[in-house]
């Protein structure tokens, strides 16, 4: 039979952690498996409360940390105390409901290597978030999207909530601040199929929500240590391409006489090719592909973000605004469009 350890990270969930135990017990009944309790030391006793259950039930385990070192740790620490061929992480303030597990566990049998219970696929659902909780997430849902390709498919990223074959993880170094323990595996996991499944997630009935500002900066973090600071670099060549369309732009219509709009095409073009080089040789270097010159027609085959740049200008020097107001206007809307096709199109 296989087994399956469900790892449950806490910090001062005294007032859930039995509940979500006999839960859990009750969901996998006729299931080999175990309960890894990863406690970090809680204040309000979670830890003696956890060596209690674990005294009464011979499947359950605790693991004392010495302080709140951060859920990411926390679970892997967990899959390292772990004995199982899957392995499932499930919050302790059950906004996650252990019904769940069997239903998550069954797919993963059917050879799923990856199985995620999410709140944005067709039947799931958020309850009890305020439009700014809710837009927080799908921000960090879209971000994750643009930045990571490997989690393109996947509607819920930020799911806390999921099961994944052991073998997954096996030898992969993953960062020790990582906030969501589920995009790392997604990036640097080695799996082949991914399965998400629907589920309500509910207000937490006690306790204290753990999301605070520098939750919300370490995932941004996370993201772009993933990305392998891609963005940045590709924010740094942009702003290059930036002096050189714009000091183009103004030296041909300043010295030479030339129209707005004319000089504006020989701006971008030069642009492209300062913006295509340095891409090509430092940004996105790892994912060279194919002849240079073939990479150099697909960049302007695209003429997204250098389409969006010229019809800015264009319509924005018509209605009277300096012409190189209006490029740098144009400049900036054009960029999120050249990103998402080096991305996925140029060097995917």
């Amino acid at each position: 039979m296989h087994k399956i350890s469900v790892i449950v990270p806490t910090y001062n969930e005294k007032e859930n952690l039995g509940r979500l135990v006999e839960k859990v017990f009750e969901a996998l009944e006729g299931v080999d498996f175990e309960v890894v309790v990863v406690d970090d030391n809680s204040p309000d006793g979670t830890g003696q409360l956890a060596d209690q259950i674990a005294s009464k039930r011979s499947n359950v385990k605790v693991v004392h940390r010495p302080g709140k070192l951060g859920l990411g740790t926390a679970i892997l620490d967990g899959v390292k105390a772990s004995e199982g061929e899957f392995v499932s992480v499930i919050d302790a303030d059950l906004q996650h409901p252990p019904e769940l597990l069997k239903t998550m566990l069954e797919k993963a049998l059917e050879g799923y290597d990856i199985v995620i219970a999410s709140r944005y696929v067709v039947g799931g659902m958020v309850e009890g978030w305020s439009f700014t909780r809710r837009m927080i997430s799908k921000g960090a849902l879209w971000l994750s999207h643009i930045l990571l390709p490997k989690t393109r498919s996947v509607k819920d990223t930020q799911s806390g909530y999921f099961i994944f074959k052991k073998g997954v993880v096996d030898g992969v170094r993953f960062n020790a601040k990582g906030f969501k323990v589920l995009i790392e595996i997604l990036v640097k996991g080695k799996y082949e199929k991914v399965v998400e499944v629907p589920y309500t997630f509910k207000p937490r009935e006690a306790g204290e929500s753990k999301m605070r500002l520098n939750e919300i900066f370490n995932y941004l973090m996370q993201v772009i240590q993933l990305s392998n600071y891609r963005t940045f670099k590709f924010m740094a060549v942009g702003i290059s391409g930036v002096f050189v369309n714009l000091g183009t732009l103004w030296y041909l219509v300043s010295f030479l006489s030339i129209s707005e709009l004319v000089a504006g095409v020989v701006a971008i073009e030069l642009s492209i090719l300062s913006n295509f080089l340095l891409n090509d040789f430092w940004t996105f270097k790892d994912r060279r592909r194919g002849r240079f010159v073939y990479r150099l027609i697909k960049c302007h085959g695209s003429a997204i973000g250098p389409l969006v740049n010229y019809v800015t200008l264009a319509v924005l020097v018509w209605v009277g605004i300096h012409y190189l107001v209006s490029d740098v206007i144009g400049i900036l809307l054009g960029f999120a469009a050249n990103y998402l096709f080096s991305e996925t199109v140029i060097w995917s």
